[in-house]
């Protein structure tokens, strides 16, 4: 049994039950930077593809920026514990306007490729400042109690998919500016948008204040001999069984998710506009259910709602292949990836809750990197059964190791939610 150690944060207002104004600002920052990685998502393909560009070479700047991101974050956690997270995020959105100048000025191949593979653009990372997000989901943690995480980081994912459902909606109008902007394509004024965007939470992150302090004093203490050798095991030994079982997810992520449109074209016949109002309304409904995994954490406590709704989704995934309408298969995999996304935000409030607060950005890399990587390998499992002509194994495949997940994921630290209640400050 994993001992979870809950530390909690003196800045914040526990008595109140607020979201410390801090907090507020960097989720703002997170539902506006979700808007132009929404906008990418609808856009970045269709564009590369009016440029020339092959399917290879979309596919391979894309992986770029994912394999990119893999290799940096757990430096970037582990930096973010001893230097600040600040100036990280602050890096992370000078960098991402940079890249989007270049789209504005330049159809050049290289510059394209490196402004794409070093932004992230395309990858629908759903507000996260990949790579930089452990920095971020630790510099949230400090200004939010450990009782109310699950609670704040699901609304700080509800405001992600909210902003990337907005950002899809956005990228659909941007051709009627094009008749107006002679000389302009759509394509570069979405880089105009995000480059403006960008400044704007360049100027609010600037604005944040706190969090920062007590890290530091806290590595130094580590450092200087004071750190309890067992509280170092135990935390260690939490966040390692948190990547284990995180494999599970990450492999069962990969071998739907990144297919589904083709699975939906090859199946259906489905249209790219059917499956682009589907992902739309997908990304609303997954923001919506995040707020309602807000109030299940709140009221029943972080793992028991998690590992419900994950349950109900890994039932639903069985059900997708077994069904013959798209019309049908678009409303179980709205629901289905509504419930299971629904959940990230409670998520990643356990893995910054598992450490100290001068070990959350690690903790925090650690969790991703554990999801990201093995995401990467799903599609190629899928691809290769696909090309066997089998359209359902994939499913039945990830429906088990999420079911496994789940299960494993409330077993394991199901006495998460009873410890944070006992911690907690009375208010």
């Amino acid at each position: 049994m994993i001992k979870v150690k809950v530390i909690f944060v003196q800045k914040v207002d526990a008595a109140a039950g607020q979201i410390y104004p801090a907090a507020r600002r960097l989720m703002l920052v997170n539902a506006l930077r979700s808007i132009g990685q929404g906008m990418m998502v609808v856009d970045l393909a269709l564009y590369l593809d009016v440029l020339g560009w092959s399917t290879a070479a979309i596919g391979s700047v894309i992986a770029a920026g994912g394999l990119l991101s893999v290799g940096l974050t757990p430096f970037i956690g582990v930096y973010s514990d001893r230097l600040g997270r600040k100036p990280f995020i602050l890096f992370y959105e000078l960098l991402t306007a940079g890249c989007a100048l270049i789209g504005v000025l330049s159809t050049d191949f290289i510059l394209l490729f490196i402004a794409i593979a070093l932004s992230g653009f395309g990858k629908a990372d759903a507000g996260s400042p990949s790579p930089c997000a452990p920095a971020e989901q630790a510099w949230l943690a400090a200004f939010i109690p450990a009782a109310d995480r699950g609670k704040v980081y699901s609304l700080n994912n509800a405001l992600s998919f909210f902003g990337m459902a907005a950002g899809a909606v956005l990228a659909g109008t941007m051709t009627l500016w094009e008749n107006k902007l002679s000389g302009v394509s759509s394509h570069r004024l979405i880089f105009c948008f995000i480059f403006v965007l960008t400044l704007v939470t360049f100027s609010i992150i600037l604005t944040i204040r706190g969090g920062e302090t007590e890290r530091q004093q806290g590595y130094r203490k580590e450092k200087s001999g004071d750190q309890n050798m067992k509280t170092l095991h135990e935390e260690n030994v939490a966040v390692l069984k948190l990547a284990a079982i995180n494999i599970l997810n990450g492999i069962a992520i990969g071998l739907t998710g990144p297919m589904m449109s083709y699975w939906f074209s090859a199946k259906f016949g489905a249209s790219s506009t059917q499956i682009g109002s589907t992902l739309a309304i997908t990304f609303f409904a997954t923001g919506v259910t995040s707020i309602l995994q807000a109030r299940l954490s709140h009221k029943h406590g972080t793992i028991q709602s998690i590992v419900l709704i994950r349950f109900m989704a890994s039932l639903l995934l069985v059900l997708m292949p077994l069904l013959s309408s798209y019309a049908l298969v678009s409303v179980v995999y709205v629901i289905r990836t509504a419930l299971n996304r629904g959940t990230q935000g409670a998520q990643q409030a356990l893995s910054v809750s598992l450490t100290r607060d001068m070990r959350r950005g690690f903790a925090s890399s650690i969790n991703l990197l554990s999801i990201r990587l093995p995401t990467s390998i799903g599609p190629y499992i899928t691809g290769y059964l696909f090309g066997l002509g089998s359209l359902s194994l994939p499913f039945y495949i990830a429906s088990g190791l999420q079911f496994s997940f789940a299960y494993l994921y409330g077993k394991i630290f199901h006495n998460y939610d009873t410890r944070v209640k006992l911690h907690a400050p009375s208010r």
